[in-house]
C-alpha cells in the first residue's frame, strides 16, 4: 500500500487543529496560575502547566504541517488566487478575508465590543476559581524554597519540617521548593501548607 503524503498531511492538519483548538479552550476556562499551582488544579486528569505544554506543541506542529500542506498543494493554492486570463481572482474573498482579519487584531488590542467580551468573560471564569479557593501565604508560594517560605510565614525551616515530618511527609533540604516538597509527597502545595498550619496556627498569612 503507498503512503499518500498529501492526504496524510490533511488529516494530521485536522487532528493538530482539533487538539490546539481542544487545549485552547480548556485553557481559557483555567483559574490563574496561582490558583491552579497552589490547589493542584486539574481537568481530565492534566494540570494547567500540562495543558499550556499540550497547546503550544500543537499550534507548533500545526504551523509546521500547514506550511507542508501549502508546499504540495501550491499549484491548487495559486489556482484559487489567479487565473490564467484576467490575473488576480476572488479579489473581493481576499480583500474581506483580509478585512476581516486586520479587524480581529485591531479589536483585540484595542477592546472593542464584541471582541471584548470574550476576554471579561475570561476574567470572570477565573474570578470563579479564585471566589473560593484555598490561597497561599503569597502569590506563587509554591515556588518558594524552604527557606524563603519559613521567613515569609514567620517560622523557621526546621519548624517546617518537624511539621510535615510528624504528618509523614519527606523533606529533602532547605532548597527543596514547596511545589516540589508536595510533588514528591504526591500532595498539593496547599496540603503542605495546611499540614504546616496545624501544628502551628498561628502562622502568618502574607
Amino acid at each position: 500500500m503507498k503512503f499518500k503524503t498529501k492526504g496524510f498531511t490533511s488529516l494530521l492538519l485536522t487532528c493538530l487543529f482539533t487538539t490546539a483548538a481542544f487545549s485552547g479552550v480548556i485553557l481559557y476556562m483555567t483559574p490563574r496560575g496561582r490558583v491552579a499551582n497552589w490547589t493542584g488544579w486539574t481537568m481530565l486528569g492534566l494540570d494547567k502547566h500540562s495543558w499550556g505544554a499540550l497547546h503550544i506543541n500543537a499550534c507548533l506542529l500545526f504551523l509546521l504541517v500547514a506550511f507542508l500542506h501549502l508546499f504540495f498543494n501550491i499549484k491548487v493554492f495559486w489556482s484559487y488566487i489567479r487565473k490564467r486570463s484576467s490575473g488576480l481572482n476572488l479579489k473581493l474573498e481576499m480583500v474581506t478575508a483580509l478585512l476581516v482579519t486586520s479587524l480581529l487584531i485591531v479589536g483585540t488590542l484595542y477592546e472593542v465590543a464584541p471582541l471584548s467580551s470574550t476576554i471579561a468573560l475570561n476574567e470572570r471564569i477565573k474570578n470563579y476559581w479564585e471566589s473560593d479557593a484555598p490561597t497561599g501565604p503569597a502569590p506563587h508560594a509554591e515556588e518558594f524554597t524552604l527557606t524563603r517560605f519559613a521567613s515569609t510565614v514567620g517560622l523557621t525551616v526546621d519548624d517546617i519540617k518537624s511539621a510535615l515530618n510528624e504528618e509523614g511527609y519527606s523533606v529533602e533540604d532547605n532548597t527543596s521548593t514547596i511545589g516540589f516538597v508536595a510533588e514528591e509527597n504526591e500532595i498539593t502545595p496547599n496540603q503542605v501548607f495546611t499540614a504546616i498550619q496545624k501544628h502551628h496556627p498561628e502562622i502568618r498569612m502574607g
